[in-house]
């Protein structure tokens, strides 16, 4: 994968990621009601618990993701600023 100072590559870069949703992950959950296993019931109290995270973990994502074009844009307007600077030497 090349590192381009492209706000038009970062964004679609990210655009996979931007179109996901995990906030209805957090909301749900795993019910054993009519199971006494201890080893299910343990089950089900891990499996609620990442869910809520796996919630938190897409979010953190996308919020790091998403300042990819920003900085990609600082980048090329840099690069820019150094090929003009460079042609006028």
């Amino acid at each position: 994968m090349a590192i381009k100072s492209s706000g038009v590559e970062a964004q679609g870069a990210i655009a996979e990621l931007t179109g996901l949703d995990a906030s209805e992950y957090a909301n749900q959950s795993v019910d054993f009601s009519s199971s006494t296993v201890p080893s299910m019931l343990a089950g089900q109290l891990i499996c609620n618990a990442l869910m809520g995270d796996t919630s938190n973990v897409v979010s953190c994502v996308l919020t790091q993701a998403n300042k990819f074009p920003q900085l990609a844009h600082v980048f090329e307007e840099r690069d820019q600023e150094a090929a003009r600077d460079w042609k006028g030497q």
